[in-house]
C-alpha cells in the first residue's frame, strides 16, 4: 500500500437519496433537475486535484455525452482489463487494484479523484486505499440504477469532516478513520 499521507485518494460524486450514482443506463440527467447553487462546489474541488481515475464503464459513458471530454486539463487514467495503452484522453491501467495504485504512486500527485464507478470505488475501499469520501446527496429517489457501493467486504468507519448545503443538495465530506 502506498503512503497515504503523501497521496490522497478522494471519491467525489453525487448520489440519489436511495444510493444510486446513475440510472441503469448510466444516465445522470436527473442531477440537472435539482435546484443547486452555482456549480455546487465542483470547481473548487476540481482545482485541488492532480489526476482523475475512473473505471471503463464511466469512461465510455463520458465519451457518449454531447460535449468535449471534461477532464482534458488533468492526467486521466482508466482502470480496465479490456483496453490497453492510451488514447487522446486517458491512459489505461490494467491488472489488479494494487497495479493501479502502484502505477499512481510513481507519480508526484497530491490528490487523485476517483470519479466512478461504483465497482472501482468499492474495490478501492475494500483494499483501504480511499482516504477521503465526498458525497453530494441529491433529493431524488431513482428506484433502481447503478449503486454507489457494491460488494463492500468489511465494516468501514468514517469521520464526518463537514457538511455543506448547495441549494437542495447536501454535501457530506468524510475522512476514513485509521485503525
Amino acid at each position: 500500500m502506498m503512503d497515504q499521507e503523501q497521496q490522497q485518494m478522494s471519491v467525489y460524486l453525487a448520489v440519489s437519496l436511495d444510493g444510486y450514482i446513475a440510472t441503469t443506463e448510466g444516465n445522470v440527467d436527473w442531477l440537472h433537475h435539482i435546484n443547486g447553487e452555482g456549480d455546487n462546489g465542483y470547481e473548487h474541488y476540481y482545482c485541488g486535484i492532480d489526476a482523475v481515475i475512473m473505471g471503463r464503464n464511466t469512461y465510455e459513458t463520458i465519451l457518449t455525452l454531447d460535449f468535449p471530454f471534461p477532464y482534458s486539463g488533468k492526467d486521466c487514467y482508466v482502470y480496465t482489463n479490456s483496453r490497453y495503452g492510451a488514447d487522446e484522453h486517458v491512459t489505461f491501467i490494467n491488472g489488479t487494484i494494487d497495479n493501479l495504485m502502484s502505477s499512481l504512486s510513481t507519480r508526484s500527485y497530491t490528490k487523485c479523484w476517483i470519479c466512478g464507478g461504483g465497482l472501482l470505488i468499492s474495490e478501492l475501499i475494500n483494499n483501504k486505499y480511499i482516504t477521503e469520501f465526498i458525497v453530494t446527496i441529491a433529493p431524488v429517489i431513482l428506484g433502481s440504477g447503478i449503486p454507489l457501493l457494491t460488494g463492500i467486504k468489511d465494516f468501514q468507519s468514517l469521520n464526518l469532516v463537514k457538511t455543506t448545503r448547495y441549494g437542495q443538495f447536501v454535501e457530506l465530506h468524510y475522512d476514513f478513520t485509521t485503525e
